[in-house]
């Protein structure tokens, strides 16, 4: 009985603690050996199933998903679009009324890409909603971080998804690509 009360007490404090220490937005995400992920956040853990892994035509996939985007407004919905070494790729976010497109680019290594990500989108009239620095991996202000709204039917989403892979993310249409949906 004193060794059950113990453990739950030490568990007690360290749950306290947890969410004390944790800021809000941290997250924390742990692969699994099939592809998937445990995803450990301040006030959850989230067991996400391996991205869907498309071989031939993988293009051909995405309007399916920018559909599920578009379907479900009162959820946070992401859509993470990759190559399969993760190396090349970015995020659609769809939540409320918009879709965002989510890119990164460590500006310091990389001034040639966030050049082409700011006129690619200024072509288009479409400003960021989002661009800040954020730190990575202890170094700040390493990571720009961009959001921009993508309006349209899914078909013209779909559109611009394409050329966002093939002109700021180096992804040919015949390559391979990893495509994971979550719901948040």
């Amino acid at each position: 009985m004193k060794v059950g009360a113990i453990i739950f007490v030490l568990l007690g404090a360290s749950a306290v603690a947890y969410c004390l220490l944790v800021p809000k937005s941290t997250f924390i995400i742990f692969p699994r050996g099939d592809g998937g992920s445990v995803v450990l956040s301040r006030w959850r853990i989230e067991f996400e199933a391996p991205p869907d892994h498309d071989t031939v035509g993988a293009f051909d996939h995405i309007e399916s998903y920018v559909s599920r985007l578009m379907a479900e407004p009162r959820k946070s919905r992401w859509v993470m679009i990759f190559t399969p070494a993760g190396d090349r790729g970015f995020a659609l976010r769809g939540s409320q009324e918009v879709i965002e497109a989510h890119l990164t680019v460590e500006w310091r290594q990389q001034p040639k890409r966030e050049a082409a990500i700011r006129a690619f989108f200024d072509a288009r009239h479409i400003p960021p909603i989002e661009d800040y620095l954020a730190g990575n991996g202890g170094v700040p202000d390493a990571t720009r971080l961009f959001a921009y709204p993508l309006t349209g039917s899914p078909s013209e989403v779909t559109a611009i998804t394409r050329r966002i892979l093939e002109e700021l993310c180096g992804v040919s249409s015949t390559e391979p690509l990893n495509i994971r949906y979550s719901e948040r």
